[in-house]
């Protein structure tokens, strides 16, 4: 963030959002994006930053407000999402009995990241998701890989890291960034290099949010 223009940020954490939500029944992303733009009034003037899931929502709401996005290690298309399986189904299982949050599975994990870099913050997002509220880590699957219609909004400006083992890199143009799923955090000032060009390029904004 201090890297960028100088503009009122707005931090959306979906965490937090899912606990002050509480959806009923199953959802997606699409009804995700919808409940931000209502409860933080998106509009066409915002500038709205997603990093990884948060890129996938914040497509959503370019769709429904024609707010500009910019995506960091994101998608818009589901398939890029580089998960043993998409079934939810399966998954639902999964996560509702737990499983996903096993101790032996999160050290698997880790034992199997490849990047040495990053490999302490991966680590720490493991472990700390073993913690997770089974509900919110349901909401949290759904919105990565519940089916929904095509989408008619690109992102205007697609970042990464061409070694990602998380998210495949996007078949459309996009800036390649050194690292890997975080280049953000162990990169910013590579990452935060596009975003001002493309910020400046537009002259005055109303609002940045950054999306979690």
């Amino acid at each position: 963030m201090p890297l960028l223009p100088t503009i009122e940020p707005v931090r959306i954490n979906l965490t937090d959002e899912f606990l002050r939500w509480k959806p009923s029944g199953s959802i997606n992303v699409r009804q995700v994006a919808h409940y931000l733009v209502s409860q933080y009034a998106i509009s066409a003037g915002d500038v709205v930053i997603g990093h990884s899931m948060g890129g996938w929502v914040a497509i959503f709401v370019k769709e429904l407000t024609g707010s500009t996005v910019i995506q960091i290690a994101s998608w818009t298309n589901q398939k890029k999402i580089l998960f043993p399986t998409h079934n939810l189904s399966l998954l639902r299982l999964l996560s509702l009995t737990g499983l996903t949050q096993s101790q032996f599975l999160t050290k698997l994990s880790v034992r199997q990241y490849p990047f040495n870099e990053s490999r302490p913050l991966y680590q720490t997002l493991l472990f700390n998701s073993r913690q997770m509220d089974r509900r919110y880590l349901w909401f949290q699957i759904q919105t990565l890989f519940a089916k929904v219609p095509p989408l008619s909004a690109q992102p205007d400006l697609r970042i990464h890291a061409r070694p990602d083992n998380i998210i495949a890199p996007p078949d459309e143009p996009y800036v390649m960034v050194p690292g890997d799923h975080f280049s953000l955090v162990f990169h910013p000032d590579l990452v935060a290099a596009p975003i001002t060009a493309l910020l400046s390029s537009q002259g005055p904004t109303t609002r940045q949010r950054p999306a979690d």
